[in-house]
């Protein structure tokens, strides 16, 4: 969805993917996909005689990943031994308009049948890195629209006993589960809606919570694309010169 929308926007330039996640690498070595790390990907196109580029990230936040990206890509940067100009785009939440935004799209992201009482519980990745701070900035200025909503991460906090204590101190009894992340893989079917008991919906049922599932992305919805396409504008403007791009 997201690559058809590039395509169309960026008709004359050349589109390809990295993935920082080894485990999604393995899995699309194993169906005999292409499975380029940044590093492997960057190489090639350099090799195909690539002097502008692009790079469009696909985090929520600039965290770890982001920054092994944006220094792998300006590594490349060289005016005879590298590419000529690179552009970086910026992760979904990395400016303060970037913020409200996003909260602006969970109206149409929280599914239409949760009730007043309900509570929202929002999954993200979490980061060891300072960008972590991007999640509990968005989280404080969303929960002033919505005092039922919570974002947890898998990694750094609030994780999910914390959450726990939030929301039987809101009297919550039913609670819609939703990742917010960009597309719904390996974390979000099995760390998040997984049948584990150590899964987030496991541990809300066992904390006697009701639990809504519904299976999706950030990545999937449109309000939330048009960030990141924005960011690649941004990033594709900045390499404005002649030449080949990707």
């Amino acid at each position: 969805m997201f690559a058809a929308e590039v395509r169309g926007r960026y008709p004359d330039h050349a589109l390809h993917w990295a993935f920082t996640a080894h485990k999604v690498r393995r899995k699309l070595a194993a169906r005999g996909m292409r499975h380029d790390s940044v590093a492997e990907a960057l190489s090639r196109l350099h090799d195909q005689g690539v002097t502008h580029l692009a790079v469009q990230s696909l985090h929520t936040v600039p965290g770890v990943e982001y920054h092994w990206t944006l220094d792998q890509a300006m590594v490349y940067r060289h005016p005879r031994k590298g590419f000529a100009e690179v552009g970086m785009g910026s992760p979904l939440l990395a400016s303060e308009t970037d913020l409200d935004r996003v909260r602006l799209g969970l109206a149409s992201y929280i599914p239409a049948e949760r009730r007043p009482d309900e509570a929202v519980v929002l999954v993200a990745h979490g980061t060891y890195h300072q960008g972590h701070q991007r999640y509990l900035d968005w989280e404080a200025g969303a929960r002033k629209q919505d005092p039922l909503l919570f974002l947890g991460a898998l990694m750094g906090r609030p994780g999910g006993a914390e959450i726990v204590g939030r929301l039987r101190q809101n009297g919550a009894r039913r609670v819609w589960l939703l990742p917010f992340m960009s597309v719904p893989g390996h974390h979000v079917q099995v760390d998040v809606y997984g049948a584990s008991p150590r899964s987030w919906k496991g541990l809300l049922e066992s904390a006697g919570f009701q639990v809504m599932a519904r299976l999706t992305g950030t990545l999937l919805h449109a309000p939330f694309r048009a960030v990141w396409m924005e960011h690649l504008e941004a990033a594709v403007a900045s390499t404005a010169g002649p030449a080949r791009r990707a």
